[in-house]
């Protein structure tokens, strides 16, 4: 498990399990500067209430498939706050709208929080989407694929340094001879990844000399 060493880490972490406060924590300066820029493109408060909880619940959907390592940046450009000055936009909604929008938002939040729930249909409340069977059978046939290609191939890679003299060579053929090994498998149709050293080789042919020469 990775090493939670900041506030903000902690908050990534929970937003990713679906945990809604923690969304809310992690965003709350920007869902309102969501709403200010709604109304600074001359939407009425409650347009702005509905886009921003559009915009709100897919942010909420996306996060539990990823864990930005910058979540304001991360948020900003799902949101359209890229380049927004929220400090020039604060004239166009008054103190009560906007209080009522950070209202409306974390309902919204929650309400996106309860479809998850839903859809998932776990009483536990875990909401985190868990990835499709063909994911794990790709990873297999990956897998697969790479041990069979360290089993029967014959080549060769070498990496050589050099500036320090040194070289690294790492031989597929030896692993796929000790694999061989380990299978308990013969192979037949080359000498050379057969198994024949445990068979009896034949003696060495005696040299003819002019004695045996005569011999009939």
């Amino acid at each position: 498990m990775k090493r939670i060493a900041s506030e903000t880490q902690l908050y990534v972490q929970l937003a990713h399990r679906g945990d809604p406060s923690a969304f809310y924590a992690l965003f709350n300066g920007q869902i309102r500067d969501l709403y200010l820029l709604l109304r600074s493109q001359g939407r009425d408060h409650g347009a702005a209430c509905d886009e921003a909880g559009r915009r709100l619940a897919e942010t909420y959907r996306r996060i539990l498939r990823s864990r930005p390592f910058r979540p304001d940046k991360w948020f900003a450009a799902r949101c359209g706050l890229k380049r927004f000055d929220a400090s020039a936009a604060e004239t166009a909604a008054s103190k009560a709208e906007i209080a009522a929008y950070e209202r409306f938002a974390v309902r919204a939040v929650n309400a996106a929080y309860s479809e998850r729930l839903e859809f998932c249909g776990d009483s536990g409340g875990n909401v985190v989407e868990k990835r499709p069977l063909i994911v794990y059978a790709a990873y297999a046939a990956a897998a697969v694929a790479v041990i069979g290609f360290l089993f029967f191939s014959r080549a060769a890679l070498s990496v050589n340094f050099g500036r320090f003299g040194a070289e690294y060579k790492l031989s597929f053929p030896q692993i796929a001879e000790g694999l061989w090994d380990m299978s308990g498998l013969v192979r037949t149709d080359d000498a050379s990844w057969s198994r024949s050293d445990d068979a009896a080789a034949p003696p060495p042919a005696r040299p003819q000399t002019a004695e045996t020469a005569k011999r009939p």
